[in-house]
Parts: C-alpha cells; sequence; structure tokens
C-alpha cells in the first residue's frame, strides 16, 4: 500500500451499491458524518458506478455530494459540463450486438419495456427508467447456455467490446473499467483511497494509492492483494475504514452534529 504524505492531497473514490449503499437496504446513514468531516477538510469523493448518471444524480443530493462521478464501469467521467468518455457509445454497441441476436438467445434493455426491466430488477418504475437511461452499456438477460456465453464474449471482444458479468445481467461495454478514470482524477500531488467490494471494483483498487475492500454479507471474499479490509459490511464498513484512515492522516475530525 502507498500510504499518503501529508503533502499530498486526497481523493477518495467510492463504489454505491454494497459499499456506500446497504447491499439490501440501500441505507447510507454510517457514512453521513465521515462525508461531513472530508467535506469540511475538502476533500472530494468521486463515486465510480456500474450505475448510469440519471441513477446518481437522483440520489447525490442525499449525500450532498457535488464532486466529479463516474458512471456505466468506468465508461464516462462527468465533472460539472464537461464530459470525458473512456468507453463505448451505446448506438455502437447496439449496433454490434445485431448479428448476433440470430446465433444466441439473449434479451437486452433495449429490447425490453421499462415494465420488463421492472419485474427483472425489482426496481420501481423511476428507478426501472433511470436504469435504462444508459449512454455506454448494455445489460442482457442470458438465455443460452455456459458453452455458449463463452462463445458469445469471445466474439464480443473481436469486435473491440468487453463483457462484464453481473448477478443478473451480462452487461456489455467499450474496453474499459473502474480503474481507468483514476488516471484521469489524479492531477497533482494527489493521494486516492478508493473503496470496493465486488470483482468489478478490482481494477480500480489496484490503481489507487490505498485500496480498501469492504466485507460483504455473504461468503463472497474478494481475492486483492496489498489492501486494507473493513471488518463491517457496507456503509457501516465504509464508515469503519475511512474514519481509520482519515485519523491515521491526522485530519481534523468534523464539527457537524448528526445526534
Amino acid at each position: 500500500m502507498r500510504m499518503a504524505e501529508e503533502s499530498l492531497q486526497l481523493l477518495v473514490v467510492s463504489d454505491l451499491d454494497g459499499t456506500l449503499l446497504d447491499h439490501d437496504d440501500y441505507s447510507f446513514e454510517p457514512v453521513l458524518p465521515i462525508l461531513d468531516r472530508m467535506d469540511e477538510n475538502g476533500i472530494p469523493m468521486v463515486v465510480n458506478t456500474s450505475k448510469t448518471r440519471a441513477e446518481w444524480l437522483a440520489m447525490r443530493g442525499d449525500f450532498g455530494n457535488v464532486d466529479p462521478f463516474v458512471v456505466e464501469n468506468g465508461s464516462a467521467i462527468y465533472d460539472g459540463d464537461e464530459v470525458t468518455v473512456l468507453g463505448t457509445p451505446r448506438a455502437e454497441i447496439l449496433e454490434k450486438l445485431k448479428p448476433l441476436k440470430a446465433l444466441f438467445k439473449f434479451k437486452g434493455y433495449s429490447d425490453a419495456s421499462v415494465t420488463d426491466i421492472m419485474e427483472w430488477t425489482g426496481l420501481g418504475r423511476q428507478s426501472a427508467e433511470r436504469s435504462a437511461d444508459r449512454h455506454f452499456s448494455e445489460p442482457l438477460l442470458w438465455g443460452d447456455t455456459e458453452e455458449k456465453e463463452e462463445e458469445f464474449c469471445k466474439l464480443i471482444e473481436e469486435r473491440g467490446l468487453m463483457t462484464l458479468r453481473g448477478g443478473r445481467f451480462l452487461h456489455v461495454l467499450g474496453k474499459t473499467d473502474k480503474g481507468r478514470p483514476l488516471e484521469h482524477l489524479r492531477k497533482g500531488k494527489v493521494a486516492i483511497v478508493a473503496l470496493g467490494d465486488r470483482p468489478n471494483d478490482l481494477a480500480m483498487l489496484e490503481a489507487a494509492d490505498i485500496g480498501v475492500v469492504i466485507a460483504t454479507g455473504d461468503d463472497f471474499v474478494l481475492e486483492a492483494d496489498d489492501v486494507l479490509r473493513s471488518t463491517e459490511t457496507g456503509p457501516r464498513g465504509w464508515a469503519e475504514m475511512m474514519t481509520q484512515i482519515l485519523d491515521q492522516l491526522n485530519i481534523p475530525q468534523s464539527q457537524t452534529n448528526h445526534g
């Protein structure tokens, strides 16, 4: 782990689901005092999520967050009116998927109604609409065999794209990951702390100066070298580890009382 020196500006980059947000009920109360402490000390927090821009914009006010953010697994960085695209436009992805529809059984978000997406995900209508508002990726509900999925993934790679297996969906996106945006966020003398809990966070943890693995509530353990690990899960684990890091770097306590 490359620990920050006191002369360096700290930047925190965080996953959302299962990290800042509780995996089951999406609560985040435990992180608020830490965010106040960071805000009072001029430490930005960049959310780096698989979610869409619309999904994060709908909730970021609850966190009091106005910092840049990264969406769709490292596909784009939004910083005010400025957008840095690292992935592939969705229109291009859909065009490359067209000839594969006759060879494999799958249904994408682009083929689905909002009602379909609600059924697939368990989301309410507004949330499903925000999830569908994609610009750099296409989630697929796979209906074929595992062998066929391997064949499909190879063909996708040959077309200059990549696949990412989530819990429910097979995501097709450009050749990017959550680690790539950190190169662009690393401006001047900055030490980056990154927090995440799942395989799609690994590239981000490796690109950071301090990588933090947040414990999950299931039996899954993210294999990663040279990282810190929380004992608590989700936002409690996030608060636990960020408190430890801020204390170690002698960052003053927040003056805001959440009691």
